[in-house]
């Protein structure tokens, strides 16, 4: 019964894939599906790709471990896509971009550009190994599938119907990955909810620590600079910007964007608290933790005693569906959690191969190459890229540890430059915002490699912090400076 629903599933993702492919006719179908989505659809698709595998299984795993505290953390995704839909989404849809990085060009000029294209590629990448770790684990924990046939197997649907159909192909099968996972991952904690007596029953069990907003593990400064880190990390990312690229209008921007982050805030976080405290009460799910960890202190893999629980919770999520339901059941919660996974997965590979055609192959390698050959270079690059990911997956596989590394480097790189681009641009500001994104980076590396993250404050805001402090001190020492050639801005005009 599991393997018939998960086929099932994973057969309509590739005929839709197929469908998909026989309307791309061009490169703007191909990556940002003809800018002609309606905004039902852009929550839709939205909503679906924030569901990924770290806002899934990497945050039940982690409200396993740490409880409460962890579901409020995760607030601040869904925070962030209600302000960028209402202030940045549509602002940024008049532009009529097809890359994040074409945006930094225009307003700062060619160097800037090029340390976009860079900070895109390991924020995009980055995702989409975590992506195919969270297939991986999937389905390993439920149907016993060896974890590198599970990566290989699922990636391979991912990777084949994001080549062949784009953005388009990923819009499509979003919806239908939207569908399944708001009612497989809602059935799931209502079911477990009712199951567990409501919150007084799961309460009477697990007593009121995975109720605390604070806990010694997570003093008040560490959920404070996470909540931002997390608000920021995903601030303007690849997968989001392209929603506001896609939308028929500015407005049709705003509110699938907006309203993709309300209806998110007010169903994940409660979801996947449930489902973490549901299973901390679980037998079944305590022994597989137990097992787990046993497995991994005997393979002697020089890992922490910190780093094997970590590790080992990441098994939770699956493994509580497949304790709580029967087997059709179980099937269809395999779907939903498949869903999410692929839903990030194919928005990663879609911006990666539209920022190999666009940002690097056109302008860098050949600007007068045809459409037809641009749409043959970002196939291959979303097949490449596909690979590499499921490759570095054999070897990475922390979820939120994945994701809290390319967070870390996202936000102090881009988001002060890319606000001040949006809304505060003035000419000359190319030496400003070059100077702010490399101390941005430089921050980072020196916060969290070689202080070690000193106490628990998020390198993420830290280097943040640093860029939005450089940015007017460069600024004030270089705008009487006229940009030389290299740092001209390629469209000052921009609305």
């Amino acid at each position: 019964m599991e393997f018939g629903a998960l086929a099932a599933y994973l057969v309509l993702l590739v005929w839709i894939g197929l469908r998909a492919s026989s309307k791309i006719k061009n490169t703007l179908d191909y990556t940002v599906a003809g800018r002609d989505v309606a905004w039902i659809v852009v929550l839709a698709t939205t909503a679906a790709t924030m569901v990924g595998g770290g806002a899934s299984i990497g945050s039940v795993s982690s409200v396993y471990v740490d409880g409460l505290v962890f579901a409020l953390v995760t607030c601040a995704w869904h925070v962030q896509l209600v302000v960028t839909g209402l202030w940045i989404a549509p602002r940024l849809r008049q532009f009529n971009l097809l890359t994040v990085a074409e945006f930094f060009g225009k307003r700062f000029g060619e160097p800037v550009r090029l340390m976009a294209i860079v900070s895109c590629l390991i924020f995009l990448v980055g995702a989409l190994v975590a992506q195919m770790v969270a297939m991986g684990t999937i389905t390993e924990t439920i149907l016993g599938i060896d974890y590198h046939l599970a990566v290989l197997g699922g990636g391979s649907i991912v990777i084949f119907y994001s080549t062949i159909g784009g953005i388009r192909a990923v819009v499509k099968t979003d919806v239908l990955q939207f569908v399944v996972l708001v009612a497989g991952i809602g059935t799931a904690s209502v079911f477990l909810l009712a199951k567990n007596g409501g919150v007084p029953g799961i309460l009477a069990k697990t007593g009121e620590i995975p109720f605390q907003f604070t806990t010694d593990e997570w003093p008040a400064m560490r959920v404070i600079t996470l909540f931002c880190a997390f608000f920021l990390g995903e601030m303007l990312v690849p997968p989001y910007a392209v929603r506001c690229f896609i939308a028929r209008n500015p407005q049709g921007a705003r509110w699938g964007i907006a309203g993709a982050g309300i209806f998110l805030l007010c169903f994940l976080p409660v979801a996947i608290f449930i489902m973490g405290v549901s299973a901390q009460v679980d037998p079944a799910v305590k022994e597989a933790v137990k097992q787990k960890k046993e497995e991994l202190a005997q393979a002697d893999q020089g890992l922490t005693e910190k780093d094997i629980a970590k590790e080992a919770s990441q098994i939770v999520f699956p493994t509580l569906m497949r304790e709580t339901f029967p087997a059709i059941i179980s099937g269809i919660m395999i779907a939903a959690l498949i869903a999410a996974v692929m839903s990030s997965g194919d928005s990663c590979l879609s911006c990666i191969s539209t920022i190999v055609m666009e940002d690097i192959y056109r302008k860098l390698i050949d600007p007068v190459a045809s459409d037809g050959r641009l749409l043959r270079v970002a196939q291959g690059a979303t097949l490449v890229t596909g690979v590499i990911a499921a490759g570095c997956s054999f070897v990475y596989r922390d979820i939120v540890g994945i994701l809290e590394f390319v967070y870390d480097f996202w936000a102090p790189t881009m988001v002060c430059p890319f606000l001040v681009g949006l809304f505060l641009y003035r000419k000359n500001q190319s030496y400003a915002a070059t100077l702010c994104m490399l101390s941005g980076f430089v921050s980072v590396g020196i916060w969290r490699f070689w202080l070690g993250t000193p106490g628990g404050f998020s390198p993420a805001l830290f280097g943040f912090l640093v860029s939005v402090i450089v940015f007017p001190i460069a600024l004030l020492l270089t705008y009487r400076i006229p940009n030389s050639r290299l740092f001209k801005p390629q469209q000052e005009d921009l609305p």
